[in-house]
């Protein structure tokens, strides 16, 4: 029996080494590093894989200056092609290092997608009254909204755009409604921005897929006009059913809350 066990274990050592011979890479290749001379298809996938996730980075889309709204060029992304490095290793010499063969990966658009959208398409502006606190926390919601882009397909939401209203980024206690009646809560006065900018979405005809009324009367916008939002609970969200990017503006400036929203032709 043992003599038939060390045959097997001979017979599958040889078998392994013929099957490397004529069937994996060459003595001594290696990829980027990492040496895989003598190694089979699948374990050249394995390391390539691997090696794939230390490189790949995906592209990013134009952006616009939070402050100026100037365009700011995307980045090309890069893409490991796994099987043609693969490919590459088996036909390499022997005793030679192969390079990941790479790709580039453009990103969607460009910046020309963002020049065409030099039309308003929809506009609301609300007046301002209130505290200083009230003034703070409506510019800095505004400011984190202003300049974003909402590309076609993609959802734009209020409460993911200006981040949590908290005092340790700086919001202030401000009324709130809140059951029916006011309260002070840091980050009073956002609904007026997100009031604001449904109207402007609304008049656009973009699709509102989010939208809540206060349990009062506001006095900024007319019954069924306003938004209420609280971070993660209560949101304003809508899409870009457009063929083209569409742009938010907004700020507050000389007693005006002001939003409006750019796009194409189309």
């Amino acid at each position: 029996m043992l003599t038939f066990f060390i045959s097997v274990s001979l017979i599958g050592s040889w078998a392994d080494k013929v099957e490397r011979y004529f069937n994996g890479s060459k003595e001594g290749v290696h990829i980027e590093d990492i040496e895989a001379g003598r190694m089979l298809p699948a374990e050249l996938h394995d390391i390539v894989s691997e090696l794939a996730v230390r490189c790949q980075r995906l592209p990013v889309e134009p952006t616009l200056d939070k402050e100026t709204g100037a365009i700011i060029d995307g980045k090309k992304g890069i893409i490991v092609d796994i099987d043609q490095t693969v490919a590459n290793a088996l036909s390499a010499a022997p005793n030679t290092t192969i390079k990941l063969f790479l790709q580039p990966l453009m990103p969607r658009y460009n910046k020309t997608s963002l020049e065409q959208a030099r039309y308003c398409i929809g506009s609301y502006k609300t007046g301002f009254s209130g505290s200083n606190a009230r003034y703070k926390n409506i510019q800095m919601a505004c400011h984190s909204v202003n300049n974003t882009i909402v590309w076609p397909g993609q959802e734009f939401s209020f409460n993911n755009s200006t981040g949590p209203r908290t005092a340790e980024r700086g919001y202030l206690p401000a009324p709130i409604i809140i059951g029916g009646d006011f309260d002070m809560d840091h980050g009073g006065g956002v609904c007026q921005a997100a009031s604001t900018l449904y109207n402007a979405a609304f008049q656009a005809r973009l699709r509102i897929i989010e939208r809540h009324g206060h349990s009062k009367p506001v006095r900024y916008v007319p019954s069924g006009k306003d938004a209420a939002v609280s971070y993660g609970d209560q949101d304003l969200r809508f899409a870009n059913t457009r063929s083209g990017p569409v742009i938010i503006k907004m700020r507050l400036a000389q007693g005006t809350v002001s939003a409006e929203i750019w796009g194409g032709e189309n």
